[in-house]
């Protein structure tokens, strides 16, 4: 049998052996495929550097209007960027750069990578159209990720604290331990992303693992995209450290059937971890990137090239709201003109409900895109030490041991659409409640349901008023003023007894404007919430 021989790599174009045609790496069989003739390759048969080289040749892509880069093994143009979402050229160029020790190569086919996001935005009904067009989607790329991968090892005496609750007959004891435990950990696979361009908290909502990664071949990229390694792989030290403590308590929780244990050291004392030593490695993980300009920023989808995990911004479509509300309002106006009666001091109580709601909700996208401004619920590094504090770090600090997903679930974005369907659907059931204690065709609201109606939500409204006031990230509280007032004119009114209708007509005229103003300026708070500045790179400019 005549052994097979391959062309030598032009640049880093891999040839076929059959044809010279390109060979990519196909995710579907795990080989390289041609794409003229479309045979299939083994890796270990493609010619690649030697293994023990730290750097390896790639071509560099630079988009000219952002300035973010990423590399490939092969020297095809591109002509968009996943990081800006513009349609360009990105220029090329020859270069070196560290060579990764292992790789999880794409699982997830284009195929499956743009079912699974369809699927994810199928479950919100009011984002932009723009989002699921083919055009759009297309623009999905497959990019490997840099993770620094830690294994850390400590052996020595670690002290913790416990407590355990627990009823005996009718008694209650709640006891507290003292813990001097001869701890040996050993922890491997500590993953934290090596990118500055890749965002910490998108890294941890991925949840990549390194379960599948194999040694790295130059051959992957063939096809696919990789971002630079640019973090320091000591920025993650303190922050591999209280992983691995947290999971040793985890461990130690469990076995024991504690209700709480937590470390009183700190990241100086390494949390209580002794004498930790590190050992770090690179490895690309997969990740489908899609970048889409939307409202002259830029909404970011993120997929795990392994597991279909969907992370992804969802704004939503202003007009198709304003839809949904037309819809609703016309059909609750035929209910009540067909076969309901309800007085207007009732009409204006009601009316002011909504705005509670609709002034809640907005209060809340306030707060969320206040959070997400200031990265509070993120990881940060601190700008003295030029350290990592991530969610391990916060946990231990905070005496908690949950998992390391805890803050990113419970602060996670809640769309808009479905909150407002769950309030609208909460609110009519309880009217329906209410009417439904009333014959058909009867005239209902009497003065006393009224007024405590308005009574209690004005009270609600000016606690929540104070409290908007006293904490950042709420806005202006003059909005919150005026929906008090107009809901104390309410009041008055029917404390006073007036007899014109006109006036509870006019109260509840001003309190569904005041609605339709608070929503409409929650949608615009939540679309700049699921959204991004366009980014910048190497001092290419400023985010806007």
């Amino acid at each position: 049998m005549s052994e097979t021989t391959f062309a030598q790599t032009e640049g880093k174009r891999y040839s076929c052996p059959l044809c010279g045609g390109g060979l990519q790496y196909d995710i579907a069989s795990g080989k390289m495929k041609c794409d003229h003739c479309g045979s299939l390759t083994e890796l270990s048969q493609i010619p690649s550097e030697p293994a023990a080289d730290t750097t390896m040749e790639v071509t560099e892509f630079r988009c000219p209007q952002c300035g973010a880069a990423v590399y490939s093994s092969a020297t095809s143009v591109t002509s968009f960027c996943s990081f800006c979402g513009s349609d360009v050229v990105l220029t090329a160029k020859l270069t070196r750069t560290r060579r990764p020790a292992r790789i999880v190569p794409f699982a997830v086919t284009r195929e499956q990578c743009e079912q699974d996001y369809r699927k994810h935005l199928g479950k919100y009904h009011l984002v932009p159209t723009s989002l699921k067009t083919a055009e759009t989607i297309s623009h999905f790329r497959a990019v490997y990720v840099p993770f620094w991968s830690y294994h850390v090892r400590s052996e020595g005496p670690i002290e913790l604290s416990a407590t355990k609750s627990y009823t005996r007959g009718d008694t209650r004891y709640d006891e507290t331990y003292k813990l001097d435990i001869d701890a040996v950990i050993d922890q491997k696979n500590i993953l934290y992303d090596a990118s500055s361009a890749f965002e910490d908290e998108t890294a941890a909502m991925l949840r990549h693992t390194a379960d599948n990664a194999k040694p790295f071949d130059p051959a992957y990229l063939s096809g696919f995209f990789a971002q630079a390694a640019d973090v320091a792989p000591e920025v993650y030290y303190p922050e591999a450290a209280a992983t691995a403590v947290r999971l040793f308590i985890d461990k130690v929780k469990e076995a024991n059937k504690f209700d709480t244990v937590e470390t009183k050291a700190d990241a100086q004392h390494n949390f209580g971890l002794p004498e930790p030593r590190y050992e770090q490695e690179l490895i690309m993980l997969p990740v489908w990137l899609l970048a889409h300009r939307q409202f002259g920023r830029v909404v970011y989808t993120a997929i795990n090239g392994c597991t279909g995990d969907v992370v992804c911004d969802v704004p939503v479509s202003l007009p198709r709201v304003a839809a949904v509300a037309a819809s609703l309002t016309v059909g609750i106006f035929a209910l009540l003109y067909l076969f309901l009666t309800i007085k207007p001091a009732l009409l204006m109580a009601l009316c002011a409900l909504l705005m509670l709601i609709t002034q809640f909700r907005f209060s809340g996208m306030r707060e969320l895109l206040y959070n997400r401004k200031t990265r509070a619920f993120e990881p940060k590094r601190s700008t003295k030490e030029k350290t990592f504090i991530g969610p391990a770090q916060l946990l231990l600090q905070k005496g908690s041991t949950s998992g390391t997903m805890d803050l990113v679930k419970k602060y996670g974005v809640r769309v808009i659409g479905v909150v407002f369907f769950v309030l609208c659907a909460v609110g009519y059931e309880s009217i329906g409640t209410i009417l439904s204690s009333f014959s058909v065709g009867a005239s209902f609201g009497s003065e006393v349901l009224p007024i405590a109606i308005m009574g209690i939500l004005l009270l609600i409204m000016i606690i929540h008023t104070a409290r908007c006031a006293a904490k950042p990230g709420f806005g202006s509280v003059v909005p919150r003023v005026v929906n008090c007032l107009i809901c104390a004119a309410g009041l008055v009114s029917l404390l006073t007894k007036q007899a014109e209708d006109m006036v509870f007509y006019g109260c509840a005229a001003a309190m569904l404007a005041a609605a339709i103003w608070e929503l409409a300026v929650t949608i615009r708070a939540h679309n700049e919430y699921a959204s991004r500045p366009v980014p910048y790179f190497d001092g290419k400019g400023e985010a806007v």
